[in-house]
């Protein structure tokens, strides 16, 4: 087993290694395939002769009486064979040599040849010859006992030697194998270094520089489109967070040159304790404005980033609408605009964070609608847990150009960029409904109002 710490293989070695594995097993099937094959094709020509010769030695002792002479003959003269390589001997039923060929005396004894008649079995002996024994019974009465011999020192060498040249053929298969893997391997890779290359030479300033997937292999063409919907992804976050570092300046430069403003203004000349307790809650408000922007910047940064652990509960969504209309009620009063709750259901969602969203929406709606207005709270529930909350004022409305851009981080329609508000309100809204696995929409007319749906998904 390889150390946790141990560098990990490249991949021209691990396709360098299966290919020469692979080369191997195929190599060692087809040598060993060829080697049983041609071992069993000789095996098996040396059995028939062995039979024939069998068949010829039962003919001649049924003859009556037992022709000693062309028994001889028969025993001595082998089938296509040159002399030597034939031995053969015939037993009576107590074991005695009754005849046998030149030679066989130094072959094995008769109690080392197969016990089970025409069964045959291969032996070495002594003197480094390989024979085949092979033993049968007559047809005659009493039966007698044929034992016969082969050399087969030649087809023996033949496959020894047929053994050396697979052995060799496959040390050099293998080398040659190992050679054209490794070739092979850096071959089918070179697209890879090149994109490695070419990935390597982008920066931050050339995010742009993207790859061709119509120029990669099929295999890296798909690799290609991610890297590039990657990059992508990085060129709008790195324009986001440049427009974000100049719209946060924005945001806290103005309080900041109120706050110097108003101490210079007041240690320009010596003043009595009520102008500095003036100056002090001018300064309270300028302080206010400064901790919100921050608290909503760190309630942002930890939804995107770290994530907030939700509190899901079964809400009364008719419930927690009027307790958010009941809670901005003065302010709607003072501004002449008429709040409207309707439907009923119940929904899954976080108590506070639900709250936060409403607040955030109705608050919008109550800067953008004029006296006389009203704005309505919807609720709709289904059958599979998921809920829909509208908020739909009739205030100016919004053209459909800045609808996109309404969730960015300190974006106002108003180009003066209004001093209500810290233009979070509506991100704050977004990240929320993204971490209940939700969704929200805005559609927006010019002088027909705006509709903000939220979409909360079954627990």
């Amino acid at each position: 087993m390889c150390s946790k710490n141990a560098k990990p293989w490249s991949i021209t070695a691990r396709l360098t290694l299966l290919y020469v594995v692979s080369a191997s097993v195929i190599l060692l099937a087809i040598g060993w395939y060829l080697h049983q094959t041609l071992a069993e094709t000789l095996a098996q020509d040396n059995r028939q002769f062995l039979l024939k010769e069998v068949q010829l030695l039962r003919t001649v002792l049924l003859e009556q009486p037992p022709n000693l002479e062309r028994l001889a003959d028969e025993q001595s003269e082998g089938i296509d064979l040159p002399a030597g390589r034939y031995y053969s001997r015939i037993l009576d039923q107590s074991g005695h040599n009754l005849i046998e060929t030149p030679g066989m005396e130094s072959l094995p004894a008769a109690t080392q040849f197969p016990a089970l008649a025409d069964d045959s079995a291969v032996r070495k002996i002594a003197d480094g010859r390989t024979l085949m024994l092979m033993t049968a019974q007559s047809k005659t009465t009493p039966q007698q006992t044929i034992q016969i011999a082969l050399d087969i020192s030649q087809e023996a060498s033949l496959l020894a030697k047929y053994r050396s040249n697979l052995i060799g053929s496959l040390f050099f298969g293998l080398l040659f194998s190992t050679l054209a893997a490794v070739f092979v391997a850096r071959r089918g890779l070179s697209p890879l270094a090149e994109m490695t290359r070419h990935i390597e030479g982008i920066t931050a300033a050339q995010l742009d520089e993207q790859l061709d997937p119509a120029a990669a292999p099929k295999e890296l063409s798909n690799m290609a489109s991610a890297f590039n919907a990657m990059l992508q992804r990085l060129a709008k976050s790195f324009a986001q967070l440049n427009q974000f570092s100049a719209d946060l300046a924005h945001e806290l430069r103005t309080p900041i040159n109120n706050l110097m403003g108003e101490t210079e203004v007041a240690l320009s000349r010596p003043r009595n304790a009520g102008e500095y307790r003036e100056i002090l809650e001018s300064n309270l408000e300028e302080y206010g404005r400064l901790s919100r922007t921050v608290e909503t910047l760190l309630f942002l940064a930890r939804a995107e980033n770290t994530g907030i652990p939700l509190r899901t509960a079964r809400l009364d969504g008719r419930a927690e609408l009027e307790a958010i209309c009941s809670y901005h009620e003065a302010i709607a009063e003072e501004k002449g605009v008429r709040l409207v709750c309707r439907g009923r259901g119940v929904l899954y969602a976080d108590a506070q964070l639900f709250k936060r969203v409403l607040s955030n929406l109705l608050l919008n709606a109550l800067q953008h609608t004029p006296s006389g207005g009203e704005i309505r709270l919807s609720l709709a529930s289904a059958d599979d847990g998921s809920a829909t909350v509208e908020v739909q004022d009739t205030g100016c409305g919004i053209a459909a150009e800045y609808l996109p851009k309404l969730f960015d981080r300190f974006y106002r329609v108003d180009a003066a960029r209004s001093e209500e508000g810290t233009g979070l309100g509506l991100a704050i809204v977004k990240s929320i409904m993204d971490l209940h696995g939700g969704s929200v929409v805005i559609n927006s007319e010019p002088k027909q109002g705006t509709l903000v749906t939220l979409h909360f998904t079954a627990k």
